[in-house]
């Protein structure tokens, strides 16, 4: 047995392709009625994603898989800290969280 959300898995080397896990996280996504679940999703922000722009960070519907709690103050790898998230909305996460983690500002 692989796992389920809330116990598990930790994505180890070999446990999940990379192909099973970005459609495991994928499914975390919010359905939009208006379009084709296979194609699009929202994330939790509200921002569209494609299904097919995974990774395309020049891309306004690109995605990636975003930590939760990040790894940087204790998140895990497991499914139940995993989201997809629009490129642009992560990109942004990650600058707030570097001005937490050093109380500077920009």
């Amino acid at each position: 047995m692989k796992g389920n959300i809330m116990t598990g898995p930790r994505f180890l080397p070999g446990l999940f392709s990379k192909s099973e896990r970005r459609h495991l996280v994928w499914e975390k996504g919010v359905v939009d009625p208006r379009r084709d679940r296979n194609i699009w999703r929202r994330d939790h922000t509200g921002a569209l994603i494609m299904y097919s722009e995974y990774g395309n960070r020049a891309s306004r519907y690109g995605w990636e898989i975003d930590h939760i709690i990040p790894v940087a103050v204790g998140g895990t790898d497991y499914l139940y800290n995993l989201r997809p998230l629009n490129c642009f909305s992560n990109a942004s996460a990650g600058g707030l969280l570097g001005t937490v983690l050093t109380g500077r500002r920009h």
